[in-house]
């Protein structure tokens, strides 16, 4: 069964706290969105597109997978570093906002703006 939640730590032991996949998602959109050159790639237009262009999957063992799909200007000179620092911008908001450290951070540049 697919998890869409991510248990966080509560040393309260007063219930479970969890935090949902569209929440991770909207996480990651966000901080990728702040690095300069790189915008998230918007959905697709057609009505029976299923794909977001964020992705998170939650694993058994608590560590998530997050999947970017990003449109980088065509005035960027290093698309590589522009790449390293969406993962450091999306690993720094996901360990801040979620408590929860992302195992792997695939940023796929799907288009030239």
């Amino acid at each position: 069964m697919k998890r869409d939640y991510y248990y966080i730590n509560n040393f309260e032991n007063a219930g479970d706290l969890a935090i949902g996949r569209h929440a991770i998602e909207h996480i990651a959109t966000i901080a990728a969105d702040t690095v300069p050159g790189a915008k998230v790639q918007g959905r697709k237009k057609s009505l029976f597109a299923l794909e977001s262009p964020v992705r998170a999957s939650f694993r058994k063992d608590g560590r998530i997978d997050l999947r970017l799909d990003v449109s980088i200007s065509r005035d960027v000179k290093d698309v590589g570093a522009v790449c390293s620092s969406i993962q450091e911008a999306v690993d720094s908001a996901v360990r801040m906002m979620a408590e929860a450290l992302p195992f792997s951070i695939e940023v796929r540049v799907s288009s030239l703006s």
